[in-house]
């Protein structure tokens, strides 16, 4: 992830990019809540939409936060995926 990216966001809990491919990533690396989770997709989602008619974002979540967050993080991402154009991945981290 490169700061001089065209979307970039780095906090000590997650971090947002975009690359050059135009693919969204969100990597999550402390434990956040919901809300958050929900604000960082859909700023993430609006910032791709402008140049993607089919935005792909794929979010990272580290092992250790995988048992709390990944099931109801794959709930999410398959309610984007039925209700949002685009492609959402999940991916744990090794």
């Amino acid at each position: 992830m490169q700061s001089e990216d065209p979307f970039f966001r780095k906090t000590p809990s997650y971090r947002v990019l975009i690359d050059s491919e135009g693919t969204g990533h969100i990597r999550i690396t402390r434990r956040v809540n919901f809300r958050t989770v929900l604000i960082i997709f859909r700023d993430l989602y609006l910032e791709l939409k402008k140049n993607r008619e089919n935005p792909h974002i794929i979010v990272y979540v580290s092992p250790s936060l995988s048992s709390e967050m990944s099931e109801n993080m794959r709930d999410f991402l398959d309610f984007a995926a039925t209700c949002m154009e685009g492609r959402f991945e999940l991916t744990i981290l090794e």
